[in-house]
């Protein structure tokens, strides 16, 4: 197995400051991929004692959380095996910390529904991680900023209660609202105001208290769930006064 790099200081990739190595080989090739030198299975450095022995020293500090492996592909059948005896050592000398691992298969089909079937070394594998993100990185379905993943159809799943209980448990991510349809978000109505008074004829200006007064006097079967100030714009003259070159005179542009 080779690896592509290994970043000693990671907030990207899972919950608070990791240590993240990036394997390399993967099949996938997923469209948008920005790590597509690492689809070479033959990129990158060869994954040895010394490189488990440099990820266990990086990860002796109190700040960092754990770690991330992230690829190419760590769920390559190859891969897996190289990596079993990294996870394993991680979790014998830092218990209290985590282990993510992202990967583009399909946790409940692929990884639980096969592979943890079949191969020995899947089953040791998943034993010691902690969160998987699953599912290839769909371009179509990338937002900015999303948290620890580059598209919504991925998933956030909880290894460990998955394996206790014998079925997917899948955890949120903390920013689902930005792209989830709910009842109320389906036709959301946006109001635009100049202002708003209370029942006092007093002028109010907190959003919370806007929206309350709206939805108070539209019809019942709409909503307002977002507000935004209206401004009357007019169009005025202006003259720009700007001095001459070498000059102490005002020359009108």
């Amino acid at each position: 197995m080779n690896y592509a790099d290994i970043k000693t200081i990671d907030v990207q990739d899972g919950t608070g400051v990791r240590v993240s190595i990036y394997v390399s080989g993967c099949h996938f090739h997923c469209k948008g991929c920005h790590n597509k030198e690492a689809w070479d299975f033959n990129y990158g450095k060869k994954f040895e004692d010394s490189t488990i022995e440099y990820i266990l020293e990086q990860m002796d500090h109190d700040y960092i959380a754990g770690l991330s492996i992230l690829g190419g592909e760590p769920l390559e059948l190859v891969n897996q095996q190289g990596l079993v005896k990294l996870v394993e050592k991680v979790k014998a000398k830092y218990p209290e910390k985590t282990i993510w691992c992202y990967t583009g298969y399909d946790f409940e089909k692929d990884v639980y529904g096969k592979m943890y079937k079949e191969y020995d070394f899947t089953k040791k594998f998943l034993e010691n991680i902690d969160i998987m993100v699953d599912g290839e990185f769909v371009e179509e379905q990338k937002l900015v900023n999303l948290k620890f993943r580059g598209s919504t159809n991925q998933k956030k799943i909880d290894v460990q209660a998955s394996l206790k209980e014998g079925k997917v448990v899948q955890l949120k991510f903390g920013d689902e609202a930005r792209y989830e349809q709910t009842e109320e978000t389906k036709n959301p109505k946006v109001l635009f105001f100049h202002e708003f008074k209370n029942e006092n004829s007093e002028v109010i200006e907190e959003e919370h208290e806007i929206i309350a007064v709206a939805n108070s006097i539209i019809a019942k079967d709409e909503k307002v769930t977002a507000i935004s100030p209206a401004f009357e714009t007019k169009e005025v003259e202006e003259k720009i006064a700007a001095k001459g070159i070498g000059t102490n005179n005002d020359s009108n542009l």
